[in-house]
């Protein structure tokens, strides 16, 4: 049965996947995974009827994948070990204070996911069953906090870079000091 999809919807479907990447070697290994899936899936299709629209679903998922893997992922400052390699003790506890305080102050739906991924070095996958949300809701949501983490930090606190490390200056009143 495969086959005869296959040989039906091949073109078609490299067709469209090379409409919407404009890499040729790139859409010809989508429309190979779009195989694989549909080789390991094809017998849950219930009504044939529906199969031309259910590859391209495929397709489309497959096409979104992709482009996600190219995208670059936002990297956040992993913070604790830069803060380990260029900073003195001290100001490494100043650090821990702001974060902590400044994470206080985050909505509570970013506030405990980035308590419990950040502080309690859980995994996503850990939070998933804790917090009762699907993994994406838990990805989006520590995503989105530390944005706002971030941005709470930088109207706190300007830090001083040097050869000896990085100092935080905080205004006063940001309730870091």
């Amino acid at each position: 049965m495969v086959e005869q999809v296959w040989i039906q919807f091949h073109q078609q479907l490299l067709n469209f996947i090379k409409s919407k990447v404009k890499d040729k070697s790139a859409a010809e290994d989508i429309l190979q995974e779009v195989f694989i899936k549909v080789h390991q899936h094809l017998a849950n299709l219930q009504d044939e009827k529906k199969l031309s629209s259910w590859l391209y679903q495929i397709c489309r998922h497959s096409i979104t994948d992709y482009y996600r893997k190219l995208k670059p992922v936002e990297s956040d400052i992993d913070l604790d070990s830069f803060v380990a390699e260029q900073a003195p003790e001290n100001c490494d506890e100043q650090i821990n204070s702001c974060m902590q305080v400044l994470i206080k102050e985050l909505p509570d739906n970013y506030r405990q996911i980035l308590l419990d991924s950040e502080m309690n070095n859980k995994k996503q996958a850990e939070l998933v069953n804790i917090h009762q949300i699907s993994l994406p809701a838990v990805k989006s949501r520590i995503k989105r906090g530390r944005s706002l983490l971030k941005d709470k930090l930088q109207l706190c606190c300007d830090w001083e870079f040097s050869e000896q490390g990085i100092s935080p200056d905080c205004k006063s009143g940001c309730g870091c000091q």
